[in-house]
């Protein structure tokens, strides 16, 4: 279910589960492709696949309002940091994957930054930036986000911890 309006940059690019939700005023890079699993729920005024890498996100995870998900980045190798500068100007790094595994919560004004793995039910808190990869079943806020606990276990017949 994609809510309007949402903007999807090449569609083609863009795998979505039909059990998936997509709030309304979404974006969508397509870039070298972005994969979002069964049962995902994307808030209002996220933004997927910013720098156009490979995002894919995991089944039943979440993104609270405002997340934000690089997948790649212009950097400082360039003369411009300017997308709308020629590509001649500009150094563009893109992520092989950002991944964002089963059961995992970005919540609201999260980023997670180009080639960074968070793990199977973690959680990256509000406003958190993550730099490097969060394991499974922890909590990382801040900036730069750091471990803070690990998250509570589930009372879920058949989800394996």
């Amino acid at each position: 279910m994609i809510y309007e309006p949402c903007v999807i940059l090449k569609p083609e690019m863009c795998q979505i589960a039909d059990s998936a939700r997509v709030d309304s005023f979404v974006k969508i890079e397509g870039g070298q492709g972005v994969i979002i699993g069964d049962c995902v729920h994307v808030g209002s005024f996220c933004h997927i696949n910013i720098g156009g890498g490979r995002v894919v996100i995991g089944e039943h995870a979440a993104m609270g309002s405002g997340a934000k998900i690089l997948g790649g980045s212009n950097t400082e190798g360039g003369l411009s940091m300017s997308a709308a500068s020629p590509a001649e100007l500009q150094h563009i790094e893109r992520s092989t994957i950002t991944q964002i595994d089963d059961f995992a919560f970005l919540a609201t004004n999260s980023v997670v930054l180009p080639g960074v793995h968070v793990g199977r039910g973690a959680i990256l808190a509000a406003g958190g930036v993550a730099t490097k990869d969060i394991p499974p079943w922890q909590i990382w806020g801040g900036v730069p986000a750091r471990f803070i606990r690990h998250r509570q276990g589930t009372n879920v017949k058949g989800v394996d911890l």
